[in-house]
């Protein structure tokens, strides 16, 4: 289970750290049209990883229907609305609404029976959800407005979390990797003809990158997407699907980190003290202080019987 959270925990680090990353690409690719070319050369390069290691990529009794529909609410829903909700509310607000991922994650697996969660690991999903609170709202005023990207921004994340449990019922069928793979490519060569109808001249914003955005870029496609997007779906399939998602809080964190290293942006006391309650949160969550507290009543047990 270790080795299972450490993988977590790189997974995190990279989409956190990939936050800033976008930060600095949307300010020279349009959103849409990024999230497209970035995700179809995360696919890609899956795929030439398969044909490296010479893993089977097509089964015989592949489960289509279900890796289109978590194709779209996975990738083209997920990703489509969320490039759509950050362009139209704040910074802040899509940073909380997204925070509560693992939250609404954890309600639809309790609610369809797909998880049992005791109250204590519920209540660390709850924790998780005010530390986010906490390390991104300095100003309450600026998080009670509502504008119509909030409703966008709520619904990627919703269809994601219902594509998590799609994801771990093809698992049961087919490799996470070749899953992820296809899902990639499909969903984002759906995004990259749609942009190329609608808005063909804005694939000219890559004639203009440099060689540090490039790098950028290409470390976001390979690492962040392919590789995090594996990884995590793995973990979909080894450890349950409530239980990978309340790692996503950790991805806050690095955020946070890659915000100060990356953009130069100070981190203030109160965000300090939210990341100590995501990690709270994420311990308590992933059943971490459950298992302590049982071993610390096993060993009394063990104490009184010797004695």
């Amino acid at each position: 289970m270790l080795k299972a959270y450490g993988v977590m925990i790189l997974t995190m680090f990279l989409w956190g750290i990939n936050l800033s990353l976008l930060k600095l690409l949307v300010l020279d690719i349009p959103p849409l049209v990024m999230q497209g070319t970035r995700i179809f050369l995360a696919g890609i390069t899956l795929f030439l990883i398969l044909f490296v290691m010479r893993k089977q990529v097509v089964y015989k009794e592949m489960p289509w229907k279900f890796v289109l529909l978590a194709t779209l609410l996975g990738v083209i829903a997920h990703h489509s609305l969320l490039a759509t909700g950050v362009q139209q509310t704040s910074a802040v607000k899509a940073s909380l609404i997204l925070g509560l991922a693992p939250l609404i994650t954890a309600i639809i697996a309790v609610a369809t029976r797909a998880t049992s969660l005791t109250k204590l690991r519920f209540t660390g999903f709850v924790i998780g959800f005010l530390g986010i609170a906490i390390a991104v709202v300095d100003d309450v005023s600026a998080v009670t407005a509502f504008v119509l990207g909030d409703v966008y921004v709520l619904g990627s994340i919703i269809v994601q979390a219902f594509s998590f449990f799609i994801i771990r019922r093809i698992t049961l069928t087919i490799p996470p990797l070749v899953l992820t793979a296809y899902m990639l490519t499909i969903g984002s060569m759906v995004m990259i003809m749609y942009n190329l109808v609608i808005t063909p001249e804005s694939f000219t914003a890559f004639s203009g990158l440099n060689g540090e955005l490039w790098a950028v870029f290409l470390f976001s496609a390979i690492f962040a997407t392919a590789v995090g997007h594996s990884l995590f779906n793995s973990m979909i399939k080894k450890i349950g699907t409530a239980e990978t998602a309340i790692f996503n809080n950790l991805s806050t964190i690095f955020a946070l980190i890659g915000a100060v290293v990356i953009l130069g942006e100070q981190m203030h006391l109160s965000q300090i003290f939210g990341c100590l309650l995501i990690i709270i949160g994420v311990l308590i969550g992933t059943g971490g202080v459950e298992e302590w507290i049982r071993k610390r009543k096993q060993k009394l047990s063990e104490a009184v019987v010797k004695a």
